[in-house]
């Protein structure tokens, strides 16, 4: 086969005598290549790729005049992305499931030096696309076509090095579908690139936080997405983001320090930021994912510590979003390690409510708890804040009642909660909010008395793990107890708001 010199413009559309293509001219191109991939044809496909995926840069040049019309540039990029990592496989021998070792040890063989230039024109063309598109459907095509081929790309370091750069570029954009691709060739990248997985990290963990600068309604679904996709490309490598995960709480656990020791406005703006929460939560989430599988005790312990510091920082009704955000994170981390956290108690320390006016319950302002940390002050008076502040709080209360439902301690944990659920009642004075308090007091005082009715049948001691471990099972199993059907009707009514929150 012919090679291919990506300096060679002997066929450049920006030559004013370069050959127009037609539909029959790429057609019978397409045909012969298909039959016989050997065909010179191949050189003059990608070759036409190339001026293709150069188009949108020279759109008002000569190298308009190369295609027909759109329809014959839209066809040679489709069946060049469609086709040509099937075969430059045939042509190099090699199976889908090939890894770089193979890519490497192939590189000085004949059949590789044939292919060599076409590979790489290949490549290089099509990352020459993805930096002139606009379209985020398109964009989406690309990547997933291109996908197939991300171990070719190990032949090529600066070309991989070209690719990652594009892709976080796509990935931290607010399209959901563009992201997804994006992401997806991410983590193929890090998977079969070994040598690009520390740079993948590294990468994804800055556009992260870079991504976390500004909150607001219109973003959070993509920060939690990004968050999602983060953890993913982390658990490729547990051990390498353990140490990578230690390292940055590490840091945290010094901005809180430095806070909580001085006290000064520039020491705790480094802590009542998104940054700093969309952090910490991120090793929540990782934790969740891996704390059963592997030894993270250490990791755990300093994100708790890092928890509760910032939690006791900003007391008050005012970071009453804040404190939610963070009671969240202890009742992720409660579940996935089975340990008891007192969260009731960091919820009703800054549940100060007051009477709302007449005035100030017709006066209707919308309040979004998911993106905020801070309540402005123009806002403590109105009826939404309330509203939202009760309504949020019995879905975290609901969760952390929900998780120890069917635990023979219920009754312990249920108490003083239950005291501080009355009192917040009686504090209460707009009906509407009265009534879902007065249902989450009736539903913890029928699951505390369904526990101590079956705790009065059994005879093991509270030191007997094994007992207390299986006491209930069958009904936790089944789910039929009361609250859980309580809690899941509370978890849908508020999911829209809750459900994927930072």
């Amino acid at each position: 086969m012919d090679s291919m010199d990506d300096d060679d413009d002997s066929n450049d559309g920006n030559l004013p005598n370069a050959k127009v293509l037609t539909r029959k001219t790429i057609s019978e191109w397409c045909q012969l290549v298909s039959k016989e991939p050997k065909a010179p044809a191949l050189r003059n496909l990608l070759n036409a790729f190339r001026d293709a995926c150069r188009y949108g840069v020279h759109s008002d040049g000569p190298l308009m005049q190369r295609f027909q019309s759109a329809r014959v540039f839209y066809q040679i990029i489709m069946f060049v992305l469609s086709e040509s990592d099937n075969i430059f496989r045939a042509l190099l021998e090699i199976q889908d499931d090939v890894n770089k070792g193979k890519i490497m040890n192939l590189r000085n063989s004949k059949k590789w030096l044939t292919v060599d230039s076409l590979i790489k024109s290949y490549l290089s063309s099509s990352l020459d696309l993805l930096s002139q598109l606009t379209d985020n459907k398109i964009l989406a095509f690309v990547l997933t076509r291109l996908r197939v081929s991300v171990v070719l790309f190990s032949a090529y370091p600066s070309t991989s090095s070209r690719l990652v750069k594009i892709l976080f570029r796509l990935w931290a954009s607010g399209d959901r579908s563009l992201s997804l691709s994006a992401f997806l060739m991410i983590r193929e990248v890090a998977s079969l690139l070994p040598d690009c997985l520390d740079h993948c990290l590294t990468k994804s963990y800055n556009t992260y936080l870079a991504s976390t600068n500004l909150v607001n309604d219109r973003n959070t679904k993509h920060i939690y997405f990004l968050m999602d996709c983060l953890v993913e490309l982390y658990s490729l490598d547990v051990q390498k983001s353990y140490e990578r995960a230690i390292i940055s709480v590490e840091q945290l656990n010094a901005i809180l320090r430095q806070a909580s020791k001085t006290k000064e406005k520039e020491d705790l703006r480094k802590i009542d930021n998104w940054q700093y929460i969309s952090c910490v939560n991120l090793w929540v989430r990782f934790l969740c994912c891996h704390y059963k599988d592997y030894n993270l005790h250490p990791l755990f312990s300093q994100v708790l510590q890092v928890i509760r510091g910032v939690a006791h920082l900003f007391p008050g009704t005012r970071y009453l979003p804040l404190r939610l955000k963070l009671v969240q994170m202890l009742n992720e981390l409660s579940t996935c390690s089975q340990m008891f956290y007192p969260i009731p108690s960091l919820l009703f320390d800054c549940l100060e409510l007051r009477e709302v006016s007449q005035k100030e319950q017709t006066q209707r302002t919308k309040i979004n708890f998911s993106s905020l940390l801070k309540v402005p002050k123009n806002l403590l008076k109105s009826r939404d804040f309330q509203e939202e502040c009760i309504l949020s709080a019995i879905q975290i209360l609901s969760a952390h009642f929900a998780q120890w439902s069917y635990h023979v301690s219920f009754p312990e944990v249920a108490t003083i909660p239950l005291v501080l659920l009355k009192r917040l009642h009686e504090q209460t004075t707009v009906e509407s909010l009265r009534r879902p308090i007065k249902r989450l007091i009736d539903q913890v005082t029928e699951n505390k008395d369904f526990i101590e009715r079956k705790r009065e049948v059994v005879s093991f001691s509270p030191n007997d793990k094994a007992s207390v471990d299986s006491f209930l099972q069958e009904e936790k199993v089944s789910r039929t107890a009361s609250f859980t059907r309580f809690y899941a009707s509370v978890a849908e009514n508020r999911q829209p708001k809750w459900r994927k929150t930072l």
